[in-house]
């Protein structure tokens, strides 16, 4: 069974839920014809790049793992050779991920730990004080980085192609440093992405969830001609081998979406996804959130 998708049928829920400042923003950006191509962009650019990047799955979830790296690479940038307390140090990190509320010590340790292996960190003594030790993102780490940057703008350039935000990035890649600075500091000021959407955060703080809504969204309005959602089945052992997690796993977290009323039929396996309304429109109105949040900071930089 198809269900019509009404964009604007919850808008009262969500924008109960921010100020009318961050309303408007959001909408201004949902609302524009071009917007059904962002979906389309995300899910063709960004399943494959986090299929191939997957070796930190199992330390943090999703959605705390993807904003530890944000605080991470902000020390980095911030580092002052002139103040050697500063930079990117285990302590500071945790110290920022304690007051965000993101990771407790032990799990920036183990993060940290994960990409000194993985040969994305490097750990370096301060010249002007041997006894701190910082941490260095290596060439392998922020080729990733600058390339889920390119992705996003490219993203963003589906809505607004007259920007060409990609190519700009391409002539100047500290236009991505720009953008997470920006984006870090805003986060650190209080911006939360998933605060208006539980809907979504229900799948973004376990491990694939993002990546299963993401697909499940993207392919039910697919099917649907872009007007209705339809059903979607999904193998989930070969969709959990690609992001590192369990067939299990992922069938549980269907599971309880179904209990949380996210889904409107019981999943089968991964076989009868039938996205409810109100979860369709909350990712698609927090996409436009968090596409629009980059596209302040890349533009404002």
């Amino acid at each position: 069974m198809f269900h019509q998708l009404d964009l604007t049928q919850f808008d009262n829920v969500f924008s109960a839920r921010t100020s009318p400042a961050e309303w408007h923003r959001i909408l201004a950006f949902r609302n524009q014809p071009t917007f059904a191509a962002a979906l389309e962009t995300y899910n063709a650019l960004m399943l494959q790049y986090f299929a191939d990047n997957v070796v930190l799955n199992r330390v943090v979830t999703e959605a705390w793992r993807f904003e530890i790296l944000v605080y991470l690479l902000y020390l980095h940038d911030k580092r002052d050779p002139a103040d050697p307390a500063k930079g990117l140090t285990v302590s500071n990190l945790q110290a920022i991920c304690a007051r965000q509320k993101c990771a407790s010590k032990g799990r920036v340790v183990a993060i940290l730990g994960i990409m000194r292996i993985g040969g994305f960190l490097r750990q370096q003594k301060s010249e002007a004080d041997g006894r701190i030790k910082h941490l260095e993102p290596t060439r392998k780490f922020m080729s990733i980085v600058e390339g889920w940057n390119n992705r996003i703008l490219r993203i963003i350039d589906a809505v607004y192609p007259g920007e060409d935000l990609a190519r700009l990035h391409h002539d100047n890649p500290r236009l991505g440093a720009q953008m997470r600075s920006r984006g870090a500091e805003r986060l650190l000021a209080g911006w939360k992405l998933l605060d208006p959407f539980p809907e979504v955060q229900h799948f973004l703080s376990r491990d694939g969830g993002w990546m299963l809504l993401l697909h499940c969204v993207a392919e039910s309005l697919r099917m649907g001609g872009g007007r209705c959602i339809a059903p979607v089945a999904v193998d989930l052992e070969a969709f959990g081998k690609r992001f590192a997690v369990s067939r299990s796993h992922l069938r549980r977290l269907l599971e309880s979406a179904h209990d949380e009323g996210l889904l409107l039929a019981p999943p089968r396996n991964g076989a009868n996804i039938v996205l409810s309304k109100i979860a369709v429109a909350s990712y698609l109105t927090c996409m436009a959130s968090e596409l629009s949040f980059y596209r302040e900071n890349t533009v404002g930089g």
